[in-house]
Formats: structure tokens, C-alpha cells, sequence
């Protein structure tokens, strides 16, 4: 215990001084033979929020014959949960008293694949290590000091085949989600550019994460996805993390009975059944004029089309979507409050011959730009 401490003590501070993206923190869970779910270690400390997320998503209580992966946030803590019952971890494999574990990582960034590639070299060495802590610690210690890590047992992580984070937001095809929507997808692309609320409904954990983390490709040119939340509980802390002044995120949820709770979203999709729903408060954010139905056939044939590359269908969406705001900036005008920043009225959208579906639209996508004049403050003297 001493020893374990003394790593510890070190690691923060090392940690601190290389800006602790790589020691955020880590815990174990272990399922014992009575079914029962405990955390056994923790580095250096979780909030008895995080805590319980984790007991309530590890998935140890019903976990059976294979290894599984869940990734979410909470306020701004991302996590990383690989879990596997002991019997799948090796033959001859034991860990005292436990018959199955998660390994958590937690990180400030989203990047899936980097941190369950960490995650797998940490369950080798707990394993490794007879189920002791320390040595999870020292592979912590090890990546922050050189940048890698190895365990007993082979398994290897390196920060240098972790270079650029935008591989984690073009994983998943963008075209699953457009063929299993088809035309209905165009309501999460106005939602995604006029930054409104996305609830993802799936029983189905993998698949729900999945499309969560694939929604943000959509606006591809923001490259935001702190906007997401991929795996949300119907508990009151979680759902009180996204309802908290956000008027814009991607939040997914395996529970249905999210449906009823209108006020938490603008948008629903729910996967089941293919469907997708306008909350009936924001109705008016969604009218459609030409140029959407436009969108709606480019991008539903694009995604037939097996000529037409995820890259290819990527970037052409990505100038459809220069255009408008190319045309939304040709209707700016300088703000009388700083010269510098152009504004948008809906006096100026009107003076075009436009449907009001689009003057709408305009508008709504200049809020979501922050190009209003009530957006732009006076500067100080």
C-alpha cells in the first residue's frame, strides 16, 4: 500500500507538470461470485458520481461469455470501460475472489480507440499482476514518462500511434446512418447546423454508440464533438448534465421512455424503428425549402452508391454546407457595435426573394453562427 501511494503521489505530479492527458484516472470494478459489483482501485480519485455511473454501466452484473466496450461523459470527464469475464481472459487465468472485471479510463478527450487500446494493456497487466493495482499504476507512470507502456503478457500501447485525433471522428461510415433514415437523415443535418438538441434512442448499447459518435460528421466542418454524449442514464445527475444550459449536444440513450421527456430535446431518432421525430416545440426550426430537399437526395443517393467513397460524400456535404453559409455572410452587414463582426437581420434575409421556409432558416442558422445583432455586444471603452 505504501509502494502503491508513493506511485501515485509521483504520477500526479508528473501528470500535472505534462498537463494530465494521459493520467486522468483509472479505476477497477470486479464482479465477485455472488454477483456482487465492486470498485477494488481507484487512481487517484473519482467523485461518488462517476462511481456510481460506472456500477451502473460496467455491465458486470449481467455479463456472460465475451468482452465488452462502453464509452460516455459526464460534465467533462470522458470514460473508457472495458470489461471481460475472467474466464475469457486466458486459460488458467484467476483473479481472487472476482469472476469478471472492467478496466475504466478516464480522459479529457474523445478518442475511442486510443483509450481502450490503453485499456487492454491495463486489464493485461492487472491480470499480469494477480489482480494488484500497482501494477495498473506503473503502466500509467510508464506512458506518462515515456509515452508507452507494455505488459507482462505482450500487450503494447503507444502515444505515437495516436496522432491525430480527427481518426476517431471518421470511424464509423457515415453512410449507415443516411441508408437506415434515408430521406427523413436531412432533419439531423438542419439540426446539427442550426445546433439544436439530438436524442439517439437504441436498446442496443455497441450500436448506440456507434451512430452517437457518427451524428457530428454531419457538420463536419465544426469538427465539434464536445457536443456529445453517446450514453446517457435516466438518472437525475446525468440527465440534469445535459439539460443544464445546453441548447446544443448529441445525447443517446438506451431507455425509450426519453421520448416523453420533450422539454430535454429538439430532435429525435429512434433507431428501432427507423423513425424520426420534430419535438413538437420546434417545429418551426425545421421547415424545409428547395435547397434542403436538394441535400436530402444528394446525400440519400450518395450513400446508395457504392462508387461514391465516405470521403467523397464527406466533402461534398461539406461544400453544400460552405454554400449556405456563404450565403448567409452575403447578406452581413458590419454591427454597429464592433465593426469587425458581421451581423445578420431578417430584414436583410426578407429583401430576397425567398419562400418564408427559407427566410426562417436563414435566420435560425445566423442564431446558430452567433450572427445576430443581439448576439454581438457593445465593446468596452
Amino acid at each position: 500500500k505504501q509502494q502503491e501511494f508513493a506511485l501515485q503521489q509521483n504520477c500526479s505530479s508528473i501528470a500535472t507538470d505534462r498537463g494530465g492527458k494521459m493520467a486522468t484516472g483509472a479505476c477497477i470494478l470486479e464482479r465477485d461470485f455472488n454477483a456482487d459489483v465492486l470498485v477494488t482501485w481507484v487512481y487517484p480519485e473519482i467523485s461518488p458520481e462517476l462511481r456510481s455511473i460506472f456500477m451502473r454501466k460496467c455491465g458486470l452484473k449481467e455479463m456472460e461469455n465475451k468482452p465488452a466496450k462502453i464509452f460516455g461523459r459526464y460534465r467533462d470527464t470522458w470514460y473508457y470501460i472495458l470489461s471481460a469475464p475472467v474466464s475469457a481472459l486466458g486459460d488458467g487465468v484467476s483473479i481472487p475472489d472476482a469472476s469478471a472485471i472492467s478496466v475504466v479510463v478516464l480522459a479529457e478527450e474523445f478518442w475511442p480507440e486510443k483509450y481502450f487500446g490503453l485499456s487492454r494493456v491495463l486489464m493485461s497487466q492487472f491480470v499480469d499482476g494477480g489482480g494488484s493495482g500497482t501494477s495498473v499504476l506503473t503502466s500509467m507512470l510508464s506512458v506518462t514518462l515515456r509515452g508507452e507502456c507494455k505488459s507482462k503478457s505482450g500487450e503494447e500501447f503507444a502515444l505515437s500511434q495516436y496522432r491525430d485525433v480527427k481518426s476517431a471522428y471518421m470511424k464509423p461510415p457515415i453512410k449507415e446512418i443516411i441508408n437506415k433514415f434515408g430521406i427523413e437523415t436531412i432533419l439531423i443535418y438542419i439540426a446539427m447546423l442550426l445546433k439544436k438538441r439530438i436524442v439517439v434512442v437504441c436498446p442496443d448499447v455497441s450500436s448506440l454508440l456507434e451512430i452517437t459518435r457518427t451524428i457530428p460528421q454531419f457538420v463536419l466542418k465544426r469538427l465539434d464533438w464536445s457536443i456529445l454524449y453517446p450514453y446517457v442514464g435516466m438518472t437525475e445527475d446525468e440527465l440534469e448534465d445535459i439539460s443544464n444550459d445546453k441548447t446544443h449536444f448529441v445525447a443517446g440513450f438506451t431507455d425509450s421512455s426519453i421520448s416523453v421527456r420533450e422539454e430535454l430535446y429538439d430532435l429525435i431518432v429512434d433507431v428501432p424503428s427507423g423513425s424520426i421525430t420534430v419535438a413538437s416545440h420546434a417545429s418551426e426550426f425545421f421547415a424545409m425549402g428547395k435547397v434542403h430537399k436538394e441535400i436530402a437526395m444528394f446525400m440519400v443517393n450518395s450513400a446508395q452508391d457504392d462508387e461514391v467513397s465516405q470521403q467523397n460524400l464527406l466533402k461534398e456535404l461539406v461544400g453544400r454546407t460552405d454554400m449556405l453559409l456563404e450565403g448567409l455572410n452575403k447578406l452581413a452587414s458590419p454591427s454597429e457595435h464592433d465593426e469587425a463582426k458581421k451581423v445578420v437581420t431578417m430584414e436583410a434575409i426578407k429583401a430576397r426573394k425567398m419562400p418564408a421556409s427559407m427566410h426562417n432558416f436563414l435566420y435560425n442558422l445566423a442564431s446558430a453562427e452567433g450572427m445576430l445583432a443581439s448576439q454581438v455586444l457593445p465593446t468596452a471603452n
